[in-house]
């Protein structure tokens, strides 16, 4: 029986901490229901000392700071949200590391490397297809234009939408315990 209330889409903005900035820190989540209502959307301060907003492309800037829930509430709640659902994502791997969470505890849906997305949106690929090109091709929606950064709640959004597109069939798919192809060689898991 097909029931759209046990998924959710999440997407999460990271900002740059320690030296360098290179080690990422969750400074924004968004999570959307099936009907793309949003449920949460918080701006998170990072366990760490921010050295990089890397606003260009996370959208985070220092004063989303000022209001921020601390990251040890933000990630209890996150994790409450999603647990016993199935996860909708744009290759939500960095997702989960920010999260501290076990990505293969949960049921993913991983937008990026879905060939029935891939094959329908005629690119010719082995691997991980941007959401950009996917939304544009599929959705004929611009996304991730903005000089302000990118949105969670956008691509939390654009990643259920194209979830949608095919949905019953990768359930179906599923169900029927076929061991469905994916883009990326070199993940550990069949997951579609």
């Amino acid at each position: 029986m097909w029931d759209p209330s046990k998924y959710v889409a999440i997407d999460c903005e990271m900002v740059g901490l320690g030296p360098g900035g290179l080690e990422s820190g969750l400074a924004r989540c968004s999570i959307v229901d099936y009907n793309g209502r949003v449920i949460y959307d918080k701006f998170i301060k990072p366990d760490g000392r921010i050295t990089n907003f890397r606003t260009a492309v996370s959208g985070i800037r220092p004063s989303d700071m000022d209001t921020a829930l601390s990251y040890r509430i933000a990630r209890e709640e996150i994790l409450k949200i999603i647990e016993g659902k199935t996860i909708v994502g744009h290759d939500p791997r960095s997702d989960f590391r920010v999260l501290k969470a076990d990505i293969s505890k949960y049921e993913i849906r991983d937008t990026s490397s879905c060939r029935l997305l891939i094959t329908k949106a005629n690119l010719k690929t082995d691997r991980r297809a941007s959401l950009k090109i996917l939304c544009n091709n599929l959705l004929g929606k611009r996304i991730q234009d903005s000089h302000r950064g990118h949105s969670s709640v956008e691509d939390a959004n654009a990643a259920m939408e194209l979830f949608k597109l095919v949905d019953r069939t990768w359930e179906r798919r599923l169900s029927e315990g076929y061991k469905v192809e994916i883009v990326n060689r070199f993940e550990n898991r069949d997951r579609y």
